[in-house]
């Protein structure tokens, strides 16, 4: 992504919701951005400021920048091109998509690629042994013993990615399930990360669209190995 796109984006982030969402630092799309898989030598603090330059250094093994093209080879030696589409991103949108590497996980051997389009931004969890790949809406926060990770965004504007909640187990386990809930159109809430309380709850803010409802702390937790949100 440019980096006048992704000012552009932040700006949009930070202002769009007017001053409900002043308190958001810098280059964030939620309230309090994620600073887990941050690469070594990437001082940003935001969501769109993570430092594809810092991850390049830190795991040159796994993925080389050749221009338009980001490249990811995994521990099994196959190989996945991401692919800049310049020339479209120059002309009329469509079809215009730009991706960065955003992040390495070393505990589990994961990658956070940022996928860039003018209509807003996603994420993918990249497994490096073998190039699974998952959608999430932010970049993730860790639960406390690093078995899980959340991600959590809210919906500042009606179009663009879905936003919603995603957890996933750090580690592949077959036993451990992914959890994955998209914010409705008509959605009356909007949610943020708070905290892990534990390996088994997560809790939120879940704050209302459109009326002057006050804010009300929400939880998921992890009952019988199915994840439940109330």
């Amino acid at each position: 992504m440019s980096k006048a796109l992704a000012i552009g984006l932040a700006t949009l982030c930070c202002f769009a919701g007017g001053a409900a969402h002043a308190e958001r630092p810098a280059f964030a799309i939620v309230d309090h951005p994620s600073q887990d898989g941050r690469c070594i030598g990437d001082n940003g603090t935001g969501d769109l400021d993570r430092s594809e330059t810092a991850c390049l250094a830190h795991v040159p093994e796994l993925a080389q920048r050749r221009g338009a093209a980001l490249q990811l080879t995994f521990r099994n030696r196959r190989t996945r091109v991401y692919r800049n589409e310049d020339a479209k991103c120059a002309g009329d949108d469509k079809g215009c998509v730009k991706y960065q590497l955003t992040g390495y996980f070393p505990d589990h051997d994961l990658l956070l690629l940022e996928r860039g389009r003018p209509e807003g931004i996603d994420w993918l969890l990249v497994r490096a042994d073998i190039g699974d790949e998952i959608g999430i809406v932010a970049p993730p926060h860790y639960s406390p013993s690093k078995r899980w990770l959340v991600s959590v965004t809210s919906r500042l504007e009606s179009s663009g990615p879905p936003d919603g909640i995603d957890v996933i187990p750090a580690k592949r386990d077959r036993t451990l399930k992914d959890w994955h809930y998209r914010t409705p159109e008509d959605g009356k809430w909007r949610y943020e990360f708070e905290r892990w309380d534990s390996e088994d709850e997560i809790v939120l803010t879940a704050k209302p669209n459109g009326d002057t409802a006050a804010p009300r702390p929400v939880a998921i937790r992890r009952k019988k190995s199915e994840w439940l949100f109330k």
